[in-house]
């Protein structure tokens, strides 16, 4: 669209193009006359410009065209008007010749039979005092005049006179006042410069005019009447071009030798990655940890910075490569990132990140990278493709404390059980004596339990603590023990992290993933099962179970678990105002102590303990529900009668 200079105000852009060739006597007949209007339509389009072509017209009509065209007209449109054809002045006024000049042999003819510029110009301007009115007259052509007197004699008319200024209006002619020109000139330089981007309506006819004088030998001189000065520059072509970036400076190239480091990792940190990887491999996935202190309003945050564990070896790690990937995915330009070291181990990369920013600033920005890739599957999937298997965010100190930690907990294989007739059974609530926070704990009937070793005098540590458990996916059950539990996003009784003292409930497909067993999971988890589900069993201080609620699948009409009562069947555990509960923190509100795993050979929604699934909530919404099939696959196995059952291996 077109705008005045230095605004950014949009107007209509219309056009009449009225061309004039196929006159009636022979003689005054233009072979170019329409070719070059439709040349013009075409270019005026291109520039945004809603153009009405008209060609070879008798006066009627040409005066309804520009009537019905005037009418169009709004304040505020860039208009233009082109003629090319015949013209004639007579007693100072000027006329527009239409084809029908059967009868035109004396001035007053010219006055009855064609139309009069003046009145043409009235038109276009009246309904658009404030923009541009731009008309061009590509019409000094010479026209004969048949005489009286002698039946084959003629005269020539003279060219179009000058006109007194109108305000709002530029009129180009195509050679100078009161003369004519038998060369095209005018109509090939029109073609050629009236669509330049960016200079004003006077500055491109200028150069028009300028163009045609030096082709012509300096034998026609347009003119112009410019009527424009109280409105400003106005461009035919304004075009938006943003400014050039500013030179990019010229980053130095990372590789990977300059920042290799002759320390080795801990037996630790070994440790700690051989089980990111592990993770990573089943998974597709790395682990992310984030330091909570970074949604601490009060901690400070002197240095910060990440931390990649790739899959690779450092012999072909490119550095280089890799850091441009990081900064695109995670929208972090290069000029925040510090590469610190790469170690050994696949390739252990450290960067310091916005160490330069203040904490407040620094914080946000750490806080916009988490939100991309928490809990985000697909991003977190585009990642894994890099080969990275871990990723941490955070003070590298506090990374050393996680890992440091994390190595202790140990699986206590003395604690290890199988869940049921013929492993450990009991029927109702456990009496062995022991405090577990005035809450009845209950046989997790077809579970199997791998026990962490958390402390020595675990029964000290937990006496009092109540055991809830906490469903969750697959592959989230190695991410919370090694980075946390993140609060839940789901807040029926409010915010922090949700347990229930029921399996039964933790188990619903909402809560724990229904994952079908691939070759890749046999031997990790059974040889002859098909299906698998994933709990975490946790320890959690009475006093900081703040809610004892409901449940919330719209189970109302069935009992979920014949030991608990549905109305009390959620608890809200205070997560301290930390968004990442720690597992790994002694001082936590809840302690991962072990996860249970229930390995069967068909779908486990087809056990009689799941049975009230069907009279709750239940969808085939993978951002709900994870049944690992589809639900009407399901609703079918079930009416065919098909059962299943526990595989303990």
């Amino acid at each position: 669209m077109a705008t005045s200079t230095g605004s950014s105000t949009q107007h209509r852009k219309l056009a009449l193009i009225i061309a004039n060739g196929n006159y009636n006597r022979a003689e005054n007949r233009l072979n170019q006359s329409c070719e070059n209007a439709t040349a013009l339509s075409d270019l005026l389009k291109t520039i945004g410009f809603n153009v009405t072509l008209i060609c070879d017209v008798e006066k009627h009509d040409m005066t309804i065209s520009i009537i019905d065209f005037s009418q169009e007209i709004r304040d505020g449109d860039l208009v233009l008007f082109y003629f090319s054809g015949h013209s004639s002045q007579v007693h100072d006024k000027n006329y527009l010749i239409p084809i029908g000049d059967t009868y035109i042999e004396t001035d007053q003819d010219v006055e009855e039979f064609s139309s009069g510029f003046d009145r043409i110009l009235d038109r276009l301007v009246q309904n658009n005092p404030s923009y541009p009115t731009v008309c061009i007259l590509d019409c000094c052509k010479v026209y004969l005049l048949k005489t009286k007197t002698a039946s084959n004699s003629t005269s020539e008319t003279k060219g179009l006179r000058r006109m007194p200024l109108t305000n709002g209006a530029f009129i180009q002619f195509a050679c100078a006042a009161e003369e004519t020109s038998r060369s095209n000139l005018f109509a090939e330089q029109l073609l050629k410069s009236i669509a330049q981007e960016n200079v004003n309506i006077v500055e491109v006819f200028r150069r028009i005019s300028d163009n045609v004088y030096q082709e012509s030998g300096k034998k026609q001189r347009p003119f112009s009447i410019n009527g424009l000065n109280q409105l400003g520059e106005v461009c035919l072509n304004q075009v938006y071009r943003p400014p050039p970036p500013p030179p990019k400076s010229v980053e130095p190239i990372l590789s990977t030798e300059q920042f290799f480091s002759d320390e080795e990792l801990t037996d630790v940190e070994k440790n700690y990655y051989a089980e990111c990887k592990e993770y990573y491999r089943m998974t597709k996935q790395p682990l992310i940890s984030v330091y909570e202190g970074i949604f601490d309003r009060h901690s400070d945050l002197p240095s910060v910075s990440f931390k990649f564990g790739i899959d690779e070896n450092c012999e072909n790690f490119d550095l280089q490569n890799f850091m441009n990937q990081i900064c695109h995915k995670l929208k972090v330009p290069m000029k925040y990132l510090t590469v610190k070291q790469v170690q050994e181990g696949s390739a252990i990369l450290e960067v310091d990140i916005f160490n330069k920013l203040e904490t407040a600033d620094k914080k946000l920005k750490l806080k916009m990278v988490y939100n991309m890739v928490a809990d985000k599957e697909d991003f977190q999937k585009e990642l894994g493709r890099m080969k990275i298997f871990f990723m941490y965010m955070g003070p590298i100190k506090e990374l050393s404390k996680k890992q440091k930690f994390r190595n202790e907990i140990k699986l206590n294989p003395e604690f290890n059980r199988k869940y049921g007739r013929g492993g450990n059974f009991w029927i109702g609530a456990i009496n062995d004596g022991k405090n577990r926070g005035g809450q009845p704990y209950y046989c997790p009937v077809g579970w199997q339990r791998f026990s962490f070793y958390v402390t020595d005098k675990f029964d000290e540590k937990f006496n009092g603590w109540c055991i809830g458990y906490h469903g969750t996916k697959f592959a989230y059950g190695l991410s919370i023990l090694l980075s946390g539990l993140k609060p839940a996003d789901i807040v029926a009784h409010g915010t922090g992290v949700y347990l229930s003292p029921s399996i039964n409930y933790a188990s619903h497909p909402r809560y724990s993933e229904v994952k079908v067993l691939d070759s890749s999971h046999q031997n990790k988890f059974s040889k002859r099962g098909k299906y698998v589900q994933y709990v975490l069993e946790c320890r959690v201080h009475p006093s900081k179970i703040k809610v004892i609620a409901e449940q919330t699948l719209k189970a109302d009409n069935t009992a979920i678990d014949p030991n608990v009562n549905n109305r009390i069947i959620e608890w809200l555990i205070d997560d301290q105002n930390k968004s990442v509960v720690d597992f790994n923190d002694s001082d936590s509100s809840i302690v991962c102590t072990g996860i249970l795993l229930r390995v069967t050979d068909n779908h486990p929604g087809l056990l009689p303990e799941s049975h009230w699934w069907y009279n709750a909530h239940l969808c085939n919404d993978p951002r709900c529900c994870l049944l690992g099939i589809d639900l009407k696959s399901l609703y079918q196995l079930r009416s065919n009668g098909n059962t299943c059952n526990i595989v303990f291996d």
